[in-house]
């Protein structure tokens, strides 16, 4: 007997790998890669395509995509720039939010093209949606805040499935801080920590909402098993933590000190925009829908998770 079949576009970042890997021996794995160099995740078929085909309205690689949808139990799409790689200068900003868009409205076009359509859609997105909210709890209720780079990003990819909607059962993942020994953002973290430089970035007291990458893979194929799952989700772990907190956990268990400040204006002058992005704001994003709906965080406190991945 066939096992179902999974389709998913920008699998080769930490979220596609530990995907991957947790759903190997329980489905037929295509990912969508722009090349097919071997690099891409162990366990998948791997096929060629261009993100970019409904923005340039090429047919032919449209009708080719739609055949790989055909009959699949569900498409997951984590295609997108890398936020940290640059400075989110305007060249930088246009390649984040055009590279999200463009492949989602890709997969739109080639979706509708199918004839038996995946039964379900998982479309990633970020905790970026709410912007820089303090000390706030934030729910899948909570709203975006207009002037915050990453939630037009998110805005406007989220929209980009609307015309799936009515089509299968759409499913929108807001994703945290992704961490795994393997997660390229949280090794540039946690390198000042192993230098004997880590300290607080900013004030230190901004909220981060963190995920574990194999509960963020479990997350999506408990949803995608759930035929009444649809709509927003938060995946972060239920116990979000302040930054200061973080370095100064990662410092004990390295057995390093944790007290060199990086004031704001030196996080900007180094890294450009990705500081006020991605390292300054506070988002206390919590997983309501998540808990309420009976999942159960295998790595729940920070603590844990750091004894995991250091």
């Amino acid at each position: 007997m066939s096992l179902p079949r999974l389709v998913i576009a920008g699998a080769s970042g930490v979220v596609g790998r530990h995907l991957v890997a947790a759903v190997q021996d329980r489905y037929d794995i295509t990912v969508l890669t722009r090349t097919v160099d071997g690099d891409e995740p162990k366990g998948a078929r791997a096929v060629a395509w261009n993100p970019r085909a409904a923005f340039e309205q090429d047919e032919a690689a449209l009708e080719a995509l739609s055949d790989e949808l055909e009959g699949a139990f569900a498409l997951i799409n984590l295609a997108g720039a890398s936020i940290a790689d640059g400075r989110l200068d305007a060249d930088h900003k246009a390649r984040v939010l055009n590279s999200r868009v463009d492949s989602t409205n890709t997969l739109v076009a080639a979706f509708e093209g199918a004839v038996q359509r995946p039964t379900a859609w998982f479309q990633a997105s970020a905790t970026g949606y709410y912007g820089d909210r303090g000390n706030e709890e934030l729910t899948e209720a909570s709203s975006s805040q207009d002037d915050f780079f990453l939630a037009k990003v998110t805005r406007h990819w989220e929209k980009a499935t609307d015309p799936v909607r009515d089509l299968t059962r759409l499913i929108i993942g807001r994703f945290g801080l992704v961490l795994a020994k393997d997660a390229e953002a949280w090794q540039k973290m946690v390198a000042p920590v192993k230098l004997f430089v880590g300290g607080p970035l900013g004030s230190g007291q901004q909220w981060y909402a963190w995920i574990d990458a194999d509960d963020l893979a479990r997350g999506i194929l408990f949803l995608l098993e759930d035929s009444s799952a649809r709509g927003v989700y938060n995946f972060t772990a239920p116990e979000p933590v302040r930054q200061i907190d973080l370095f100064k956990k990662a410092g004990d268990k390295l057995k390093r000190p944790v007290f060199m400040p990086a004031p704001a204006l030196a996080l900007r002058l180094a890294l450009g925009g990705v500081a006020d992005a991605l390292l300054l704001p506070s988002a206390k994003v919590l997983p309501e829908r998540l808990l309420s709906e009976g999942f159960t965080f295998e790595q729940a406190d920070i603590d844990t998770e750091l004894e995991k991945i250091l």
